[in-house]
């Protein structure tokens, strides 16, 4: 598994941490950028994918997206 946003420029991120502050620490420490609870684990391959894109945790990711 990648890390969250690193195929993102330096831009992108500072951006990202403009709108979202928090979400390069909350990467860091291995936590869902926006609930802050610790990455566990993931019920497929696209659940992965989101969270190397996103960093959310799949909680997170179910709320947004629905179940699938």
């Amino acid at each position: 598994m990648k890390q969250p946003m690193s195929d993102k420029s330096d831009q992108v991120k500072e951006m990202i941490e403009q709108i979202f502050p928090g979400t390069a620490q909350a990467i860091a420490d291995k936590r869902c950028p926006l609930c802050k609870q610790p990455i566990t684990e993931f019920r497929s391959s696209k659940s992965i994918r989101e969270y190397e894109i996103s960093g959310m945790c799949q909680d997170c990711q179910d709320q947004i997206f629905g179940v699938s």
